[in-house]
């Protein structure tokens, strides 16, 4: 930084002593400074000669360039228009203001009544009378639109920045008004008075938006002036002359909250001036470790009567800069280049000071176009202003305020909550969701940083069905089976304990342990290609804490899992993935097996038929594998091969009514039929007989359902009622699954299939999920060239949702016949800017299926992995792509009966919208939302008899009219918004007309 006082600068009396200069202002081309003096004059300086030395010292490079001496009283305030600088407005001590032009015809001449020669001529084109005592201070709109000037008579005026007729007259100040400044985006005027408060005016209606006095009510009277001033993004005010008891501040105070939360301290006396600097820069953070980190900030300097200049940048508790007493007397005003490189001074001794900065300083600057983008958020257009156009603009901007203080407000809510997790009902898992906290803004602090939450991990309870007799044995024999004879010693498999760590409140935190599904057979089992269910997990009390992961995945668990369940999943046969054409012998069903095959599978226990009367069925069995389950002819020649389940001599699948409902089944021999018991407590509901083995059961308290390994499906009522002859498919199932009314099959060959149980009808008709697989090598039996289904579901409406081993999550559409991606684990939820796009974290399916992805799925995490490092590092981050990702975002939530998310998912497009003002989008989603009016039997092409008013059970036109809130944080849509709110209310008011219709 270098300190510049010309000693040539002033403004002299007729002794040529310097008198006092009460305003300086910089051109907008930063070739000119203007200053305005006790000698009632205005004179026009050569920036260059100011501060280069050489070019001082040059008598060829001129130094004042012109003098203006038409007022009759001292020059209070000088202020050059923006952006190209043709007027010059001079406000005096005489009541009057002047505004100048600069006369480009005129070839120079002397000033009359003295020696000064101009350089250049500039004439007054405007006199502007209204103020009945001294005009202190003036301000230009951002686009010249309008000046605002304020007076010793307690009085603001607003002119026209074109014609310069004046426009309004503000009188709601009960003091000398003496600092005035415009919101750079023209949506407020600040105003600061001896009357100990600041002024927020709204420049729709020019009603006061807010009063703050807090920070004033100690603050001397003495000051010359109270130059305040916005910061360059908007975000904030600067005030002057605030006081802390008896310790001189200036109190900043942030945009819409309009509290002083800030304050800058160190002068030893009042404060006369502030002045924001008017570039942003990207400031380097001092207290990071990164050296490359930076952070948006905004520079802001001070003048006091203490005769020192202080000069702060954001986050910064301490000034970057201080100059003590560069002058003998108060500083008065402040100026800044438009580079920001240099800040002008001026004192009441008469003198002007010039601080020069180096860029490295300050940081870098921030482009013109960033800088509009800044302001854009608070609705300011590089292309004309954009003001309220009518008061349902206004309303909706207010409702908009408030449902953001109230999601704010939320917000700290749920970081101040507990970490406890919540289990939500999703009708395919009970899943645990964990809160993002992550945020982000792009306003700026002083003297204090802003702190960034990070995530908190969420604390995932895992519930395991034990039996009922003795919890550890259960569980010491899961995984252990018999691979011999009876006499043969079984080797047990190690599980490991998961820790729980009890905190003071009593809560419990469980650290999971994945478990792979093993046999201790001598035969070497393949590891499945697909799964229904999640890994067996076996929850012990532990005192110390765990290190380990903490979160654990649950969307492919069922509602409540017993362990005898999650056996019964990762025992499975691989599919082949190079079946010769037609199939091999020992495939077909009724080929025998060789004794050593039977030998090795089978124990010579299980081959008796087991006593399964009530009094020893108190005593739960374990499952075990009895024998590899008969494949179908028809699943040698599919090109669609999923893995098969081995037959259990025992499975169970507890609570089904969410208490206690269970369903059994005991598999015997080959020649033995299979039974099916459905118990509550210690009482038998009903029991049935089948030929087949069973190898998959569901069901909840109205429905029940089985699969044998000969394809056929058997399907009961509450009662043990069978509902339908028995059902026969091509191959026996790979998935079974029940929700409601709807029963899901998928068999081996990749047919899926959907039965409305209720009213007996099937919704899906063996359709193919071979287009899911289509990246699938056939010829290989390489598993990890290969996509695989992870997971098989139906919602509660009947929608089919399947998971394939890389994430991909596909439901089935009804009404198109297709198979429909709704999440794809190569797109990411983050904008350019890091902040979460399409992400709602309330436990919903999407937000369920992404956090899955994020923690590596359950299986080929290899794959997994290469496509989320795709995501990573080719996600489009244009506007138009975000947009697209919500969009089917929204779909998807739709076609999986989401409406929670739906509704979040909803509002992000809408924000979304108003950012990018996609007008075009604009008008088809309020035209949905809307449909037809009492007006017309057709808007927008809807037929009134086709559109349906509500959505997943919600009322669009109430989500209308949500939506048209958030709309509104654009100015730039209001018209349309006004539209589609007049249309929306006129619905609402015609009589007859239902407000949910």
């Amino acid at each position: 930084m270098h300190l510049a006082k010309p000693s040539w600068l002033g403004h002299f009396d007729d002794k040529n002593q310097k008198t006092s200069i009460f305003s300086v202002h910089v051109h907008p081309d930063g070739s000119r400074l203007a200053t305005g003096g006790l000698d009632n004059k205005i004179k026009l300086w050569s920036t260059a000669s100011i501060i280069d030395v050489d070019k001082a010292d040059d008598h060829s490079v001129p130094r004042l360039l012109c003098t203006l001496g038409l007022h009759n009283g001292s020059v209070l305030c000088v202020r050059w228009s923006n952006k190209d600088g043709r007027y010059l407005a001079s406000g005096s001590d005489d009541q009057l203001i002047l505004i100048w032009e600069w006369d480009r015809s005129w070839s120079g001449g002397s000033v009359f009544g003295s020696g000064e020669h101009n350089i250049e001529n500039w004439k007054p084109v405007k006199r502007l009378s209204g103020h009945q005592s001294d005009v202190v201070d003036l301000a230009w709109s951002r686009n010249n639109t309008h000046l605002a000037s304020c007076g010793l008579d307690s009085l603001v005026f607003i002119w026209d920045g074109k014609t310069f007729e004046k426009l309004h007259k503000l009188d709601q100040h009960l003091g000398f008004v003496k600092g005035v400044t415009w919101d750079p985006v023209g949506e407020y005027l600040a105003t600061e008075s001896d009357d100990k408060t600041v002024k927020i005016w709204r420049t729709t209606d020019w009603t006061v938006q807010a009063e703050i006095s807090e920070p004033y009510t100690s603050s001397p009277t003495t000051t010359f002036y109270r130059r305040l001033s916005w910061s360059p993004d908007g975000s904030h005010v600067a005030t002057a002359n605030g006081a802390q008891g008896a310790v001189a501040i200036a109190a900043i105070f942030n945009r819409g909250e309009w509290r002083t939360d800030i304050s800058l301290v160190g002068h030893d006396s009042a404060i006369e001036v502030v002045a924001f600097n008017p570039v942003i820069f990207m400031i380097p953070d001092s207290d990071d470790a990164d050296p490359n980190s930076e952070t948006m900030g905004s520079v802001c300097a001070v003048g006091s009567q203490d005769h020192s200049i202080s000069v702060w940048v954001t986050r910064n508790a301490r000034p970057l800069f201080v100059c003590q007493k560069p002058f003998d007397h108060s500083v008065l005003d402040l100026a800044w280049s438009p580079d920001g490189t240099q800040l002008y001074a001026c004192s009441y001794d008469g003198t002007v000071v010039v601080l020069q900065f180096l860029n490295k300083e300050f940081g870098t600057r921030v482009s013109e176009e960033e800088h509009e983008k800044l302001l854009s958020k608070y609705g300011f257009t590089a292309r004309e202003p954009i003001i309220l156009e009518s008061t349902t603009q206004l309303n909706l901007e207010s409702d908009y305020a408030i449902a953001k203080r109230k999601e704010k407000s939320d917000h700290m809510a749920n970081m101040m909550a507990p970490t406890d997790s919540t289990t939500v009902d999703m009708d395919i898992s009970t899943s645990e969701t964990s809160i993002n906290l992550a945020t982000g803004s792009n306003t700026t602090d002083f003297g204090a940083s802003t702190i960034l939450p990070h995530p908190l991990p969420s604390v995932e309870t895992v519930e395991t069905q034990q039996s009922t007799n003795d919890d550890n044995e259960a569980s010491k024999n899961t995984n252990g089976v018999s691979s011999t004879s009876a006499s043969s010693t079984t080797t047990n498999a190690v599980i490991p304990q998961q820790n729980v760590t009890v905190t003071k409140d009593g809560k419990r935190r469980i650290q999971p342990q994945f478990l792979r599904g093993s046999l201790t057979s001598s035969t070497p089992q393949l590891q499945p290609s697909i799964s229904s269910t999640s890994e067996q997990i076996v929850v012990t009390e532990s005192s110390t804490p765990s290190n380990g992961p903490t979160n654990v995945p649950t969307i492919l668990n069922n509602h409540q899992k017993s362990s005898t369940e999650d056996v019964l999943s990762s025992e499975m046969d691989a599919p082949s993935r190079a079946l010769p054409p037609g199939g091999i012998s020992t495939l077909v069903i009724g080929n025998k097996r060789s004794a050593s095959s039977a030998s090795d599978l089978t124990s010579q226990s299980s081959n008796k038929r087991q006593n399964i009367s009530r009094s020893q069925s108190e005593v739960e069995l374990q499952p075990s594998v009895l024998r590899s389950s008969l494949v179908s002819p028809s699943v040698a020649m599919s090109q669609v091969r999923l893995a098969t389940h081995k037959v259990l001599n025992y499975l169970a699948k507890d609570r089904l009514d969410g208490a206690t409902l269970k369903l059994e089944c005991y598999n015997f021999n080959e020649n033995t039929p299979s039974q099916i018991m459905c118990t509550r407590g210690r009482t038998t509901i009903w029991f049935d007989y089948v030929p087949s083995a069973v190898i998959l059961i569901t069901g909840h308290s109205q429905y029940s359902a089985v699969a044998c390994e000969d394809g056929s499906i058997y399907i009961y009522s509450s009662a043990g009622r069978r509902l339908l002859p028995v059902i026969m498919l091509e191959s026996s199932a790979s998935f079974l699954e029940i929700c409601r009314d709807y029963l899901l099959v998928l068999t081996q060959v990749g047919l899926l299939s959907i039965w409305d149980l209720r009213n007996l009808k099937a919704i899906v008709h063996s359709v193919s999920i071979a287009p899911i697989l289509s990246s699938a090598s056939l010829n290989s039996d390489d598993f990890t060239s290969s996509v695989s289904i992870i997971s098989a579901h139906v919602r509660s409406n009947g929608i089919p949702l399947l998971i394939t081993s890389t994430n991909d999550a596909w439901c089935y559409h009804f009404d198109m016949h297709v198979w429909t991606r709704v999440y794809d684990p190569r797109y990411t939820s983050k904008d350019s800017t890091g902040s979460e796009i399409g992400e709602v974290n309330d436990g919903g399916i999407l937000a369920t299926l992404e956090n899955y992805a994020r923690q590596g799925g359950a299986r080929n995490l290899g794959s997994l992995s290469h496509l989320r490092r795709l995501g990573g590092n080719d996600t489009p981050e244009q506007p138009n792509h975000l947009i697209g990702y919500l969009e089917n975002q929204l779909i998807s939530a739709e076609l999986v009966n989401s409406p929670v998310e739906y509704k979040k998912l909803l509002f992000q497009y809408a924000q979304k919208i108003a950012d990018e003002e996609a007008e075009y989008r604009l008008h088809e989603l309020c035209i949905q939302l809307l449909g037809p009016t009492n007006n017309t039997d057709d808007f927008g092409g809807r037929a009134k008899s086709n559109w349906d008013p509500f959505l997943m059970g919600m009322s669009k036109r109430q989500l209308l009219e949500e939506v048209l809130t958030i709309l509104s944080s654009n100015r730039s849509l209001q018209r349309h918004v006004t539209e589609y709110k007049n249309a929306l209310n006129k619905c609402w008011n015609v009589i007859g007309c239902d407000p949910n219709d």
